[in-house]
């Protein structure tokens, strides 16, 4: 994981994305929103297969950082994982973009969520 300015967090991946490693991503995504980086980057651009374990990860992250008033952003995948996404409809959901500045840009800053003080 890398820290990006205003709340976010960056995760580069390589190998397989499916139910053996899966659970390790997923704890590591949880533990920087419970941290407070509630933007979260995931570079798939060294992962050679991901399966529906994965995929649903993904997914459950991007909704958890969404609620925590950011996002998900899933960066540079190779074809044969970007088809995952379109076979899945989880393309837009899931902001998949080709780089790490649209990733950025497509997310924008952190917003506040709960109550102001």
């Amino acid at each position: 994981m890398s820290p990006l300015e205003d709340a976010g967090a960056c995760f580069a991946l390589e190998g397989e994305l499916d139910a053996f490693t899966g659970p390790e991503l997923r704890e590591q995504l949880g533990q920087a929103l419970a941290a407070g980086m509630c933007r979260l980057l995931v570079d798939l651009s060294g992962v050679e297969y991901m399966d529906s374990v994965g995929l649903g990860i993904l997914v459950g992250m991007a909704k958890r950082a969404a609620e925590a008033g950011g996002g998900l952003a899933v960066v540079g995948p190779r074809d044969n994982v970007r088809r995952v996404f379109d076979v899945s409809g989880t393309r837009e959901l899931l902001n998949v973009v080709d780089s790490l500045q649209d990733a950025q840009s497509r997310l924008g800053p952190a917003t506040q969520t709960g109550e102001e003080g």
